[in-house]
């Protein structure tokens, strides 16, 4: 029997951190992300303690090629918790595929217009799918929104949602304080205005 079955039958998960990922990011409490090395991303993880008893949990989506390493509070707790059960549904599909339908599901039903093979997907029914996609949505969106800001203001955001003291800001930029608020805000403004942004907290 393969791997992947045994593994399975053993109820553990593929070691998702030992895969290569083109993208490593770090999301703050705040839900702010920061692109950092992989080293970075992942470190080991702090115990939990009575001060903060959530686990170190991350995010992967080995298809899209980045991985997050979650904050520790109940934002990664569910994220990191949906994006499990979507890799165990998936491990499922393959174990599924393996034993009963050997060598079938493998098979093309048929041809994209790009020519590309079109294949039979099975979906887990254990697993919330709408909740997982929209979650990966909006990590998508997030990423995506940092990523098209300028190095500087990437850097400025990062400062803010690390809290360092305006006077260090205006240092390390060469500015003014007043020349640190109006960055401040105008960066706001730059993230507030994002369409993809605001899709997902104006429709409740």
């Amino acid at each position: 029997m393969n791997k992947i079955v045994n593994l399975w039958r053993k109820n553990k998960m593929k070691n998702y951190q030992k895969l290569y990922y083109q993208h490593y990011y770090e999301m703050f409490p705040n839900g702010a992300e920061t692109e950092v090395t992989r080293r970075e991303c992942f470190a080991p993880a702090e115990e939990p303690t009575p001060a903060n008893p959530f686990k170190q949990r991350w995010f992967y989506d080995p298809e899209a090629s980045y991985a997050v390493r979650l904050p520790r509070n109940q934002t990664g707790e569910v994220l990191g918790k949906r994006n499990a059960a979507d890799l165990k549904a998936s491990e499922r599909y393959q174990v599924r595929k393996a034993e009963n339908c050997p060598g079938e599901l493998d098979k093309p039903i048929a041809y994209g217009d790009d020519g590309n093979e079109v294949f039979i997907e099975v979906t887990d029914e254990s697993a919330d799918i709408l909740a997982i996609l929209e979650d990966q949505e909006r990590l998508s969106a997030l990423i995506s929104a940092l990523e098209r800001l300028a190095p500087d203001d990437r850097e400025l955001w990062t400062c803010l949602v690390n809290k360092v003291k305006k006077q260090d800001i205006a240092d390390r930029f060469n500015l003014t304080l007043d020349g640190v608020y109006y960055r401040e805000k105008r960066l706001k403004s730059i993230l507030r205005s994002d369409n993809t942004l605001k899709s997902f907290y104006t429709d409740n």
